[in-house]
């Protein structure tokens, strides 16, 4: 009588190869890889549906992490943002606040020091307000000349300047009249990635745990369903590391494909914000981009969830032996 299909008999332990270990182990593990990549479609519908439920576990913190990588590159460029900006009195000259913007941008805590004399502020007002016909009501510039300062500031981590001592040096200088500084914001996008960086731990951790509950409970009722097939391969000799092999295999199918189908999932959702992110950068004179996951991350993420479906079917094919043998 054939066997039907959704019980078929796995390969048999080799016996031939009693006198070469290593070449017995590769045709087993051979022949498991193969059983196992031909049981997973036995129930196309079932496996996918598992394979959909890994994936959506997977994509959300791989999401996340991308969401925390653009954030990052807000400010990674060299653009002169956050700044800290010098009011010059204003009698002070254009060629003495030329010197003083050499001499700031010497000191340690400075990227970088762009001079802006009064009149190009006035035409950068009267270009940015339309109030030129008012403007030219006035009988002398009233804006002073301004040095803008890109200081030293690192994103995340501890921040390589003290930047209220810093304006209060700055604040000495006999040309300054004030001194405004525009890095608050910075702080508090470090505090809230900071936050962020924890809660996408928390999160990858715990979607870590529902696929190991997602693959586990797959492969302990495929063993329910070849309950026979093991005691079978029992009475011929098989070995515990023998009947755990080809678990182990479909095991890692479904963490890789999972893993596979959660960057399909990332990658379209990314594809479909990039044109609504480029014209909202856009409208602020701004020309940042959502940036994908790089090779190494993506081969980082294929390798974490095939670990994670090798975990769920060893916990699961460990937990039936061990119960097998202590009724026995």
């Amino acid at each position: 009588m054939a066997t039907p299909q959704n019980k078929k008999i796995p390969p048999k332990p080799n016996t031939t190869s009693g006198n070469n270990p290593l070449s017995a182990w590769l045709n087993q593990s051979g022949n498991a890889f193969r059983f196992s990549m031909e049981r997973l479609w036995f129930n196309p519908m079932s496996t996918w549906i598992t394979l959909t439920a890994i994936a959506i576990a997977l994509s959300l913190p791989t999401s996340l992490h991308l969401l925390m990588k653009n954030l990052q590159t807000l400010t990674a460029d060299k653009r002169e943002v956050p700044t800290i900006t010098l009011f010059l009195k204003q009698t002070i000259t254009e060629q003495r606040a030329n010197d003083l913007a050499e001499l700031v941008s010497d000191l340690p805590e400075v990227e970088h020091v762009r001079f802006v004399s009064r009149d190009q502020a006035l035409a950068d007002f009267r270009k940015i307000t339309g109030f030129g016909e008012t403007l030219d009501t006035l009988d002398e510039n009233p804006l002073p000349h301004t040095l803008v300062i890109t200081p030293r500031l690192r994103l995340l981590g501890d921040m390589e300047v003290d930047m209220d001592g810093f304006s209060e040096r700055l604040k000495k200088y006999p040309e300054v009249d004030d001194v405004q500084l525009d890095v608050e914001w910075i702080l508090r996008l470090r505090a809230i990635l900071s936050i962020a960086e924890r809660v996408v731990l928390v999160v990858s951790v715990l979607l870590g745990l529902t696929v190991l509950l997602v693959v586990g409970n797959t492969i302990r009722l495929d063993i329910e369903n070849r309950k026979e097939e093991i005691r079978v391969t029992r009475l011929i000799g098989a070995t515990n590391a023998y009947i755990r092999r080809p678990f182990i295999f479909g095991g890692i199918w479904f963490g890789l494909f999972g893993g596979i189908l959660s960057l399909i999932i990332v990658h379209a959702a990314l594809l479909f914000l990039v044109k609504p992110v480029g014209e909202l950068a856009s409208l602020y004179g701004s020309t940042f981009t959502l940036s994908g996951l790089d090779i190494l991350m993506t081969l980082k993420i294929l390798l974490a969830s095939s670990l994670l479906g090798i975990i769920g079917a060893w916990l699961a094919v460990s937990r039936y032996l061990w119960q097998d043998e202590s009724r026995n």
